[in-house]
C-alpha cells in the first residue's frame, strides 16, 4: 500500500461564497445587465452582496480566467470589451479547428456523427421558430463541438472547448443581435447538407457560415457602440 502525502502544509477548503458571488456577476455579464466595459466596483459590489472585498477580489480571479473581466489601470475591475479584433481572432481560430473537423468527418463518414449533427439542427431550428435565442446558441455551441469532436482528438477538443469558453462573451451579446440586427433564419441546415456532400462544398460552407456569425457579432458590435455615442452625446 502507497504511503500518505504528508507534510504539504495546506487545508482544502470550499469556497463557496466566492463561487457564489462569481456565479451572479458572470449571470448579469452573460444577460446584459452588466455591460462591456462597465466598472465592477469592489466596495458597492461588496455591500450589495453581503461579502467582503476580499471575497470580490477571489471571485473577479475566477471571471478574469474565464475572460469575462480584467483589471485596467486606474479602474480596478471591469467587464471585458470584444473588439472587433477579438471577433476576427476567435473565428479565425474556430475555422482552423473546425476545418480539421470537417476533414474527418468527410474522410470516415461517421452515421452516428451525421446522426448527431442532424438531431442538433432540428433542435436550434425548433429553439429558432419560437425565439428562444439561448437554447440556438446552446444548439450552435454542441454542433461546433460535436463536428470538432469527429477528428478523435482530445487536444484539438480541448483547445476547441477553451475557445468556446472565451467567446462566452461574445455569444451573450449574439443572443440578442436577433432583435437588433432582424436576423431572420438559420443556416446551419445547409451546413449540415454541405457536410453531407463532397469536401470542396463543406470547407466552403463551414468558411460561409463562420464568416457570416463574424460579421453578425461585428455589426452587433458597431450598433451598441453607436448607442453608447448617443447616450454620451445626450448625457446619458
Amino acid at each position: 500500500m502507497a504511503s500518505p502525502i504528508t507534510g504539504l502544509g495546506v487545508t482544502i477548503q470550499r469556497q463557496s461564497t466566492t463561487e457564489q458571488v462569481a456565479e451572479a456577476v458572470r449571470q448579469a455579464i452573460l444577460s446584459g445587465r452588466l455591460l462591456p466595459g462597465t466598472p465592477l466596483r469592489e466596495a458597492a459590489l461588496a455591500a450589495e452582496l453581503g461579502v467582503s472585498r476580499n471575497t470580490i477580489r477571489e471571485a473577479a480571479r475566477i471571471l478574469g480566467s474565464e475572460a469575462l473581466v480584467r483589471h485596467e489601470m486606474n479602474r480596478g475591475i471591469v467587464v471585458a470589451d470584444i473588439t472587433g479584433r477579438d471577433v476576427g481572432d476567435i473565428y479565425a481560430a474556430r475555422a482552423a479547428l473546425e476545418m480539421a473537423g470537417v476533414e474527418a468527418l468527410i474522410a470516415h463518414r461517421d452515421t452516428a456523427v451525421y446522426g448527431k449533427l442532424a438531431g442538433l439542427v432540428d433542435q436550434i431550428e425548433h429553439a429558432f421558430g419560437r425565439g428562444d435565442i439561448a437554447a440556438v446558441l446552446d444548439g450552435d455551441r454542441l454542433f461546433h463541438a460535436t463536428l470538432v469532436a469527429a477528428t478523435g482528438s482530445p487536444r484539438l477538443q480541448r483547445f476547441h472547448a477553451q475557445l468556446q469558453q472565451e467567446q462566452r462573451l461574445a455569444l451573450s451579446l449574439a443572443e440578442r443581435s436577433s432583435r437588433e440586427l432582424g436576423r431572420t433564419a438559420d443556416d446551419h441546415r445547409q451546413l449540415l447538407d454541405a457536410l453531407c456532400g463532397n469536401r470542396a462544398q463543406a470547407m466552403a460552407q463551414l468558411t460561409a457560415h463562420l464568416r457570416a456569425g463574424a460579421g453578425e457579432l461585428q455589426r452587433l458590435l458597431d450598433l451598441l457602440a453607436q448607442q453608447k455615442r448617443n447616450e454620451a452625446r445626450h448625457g446619458r
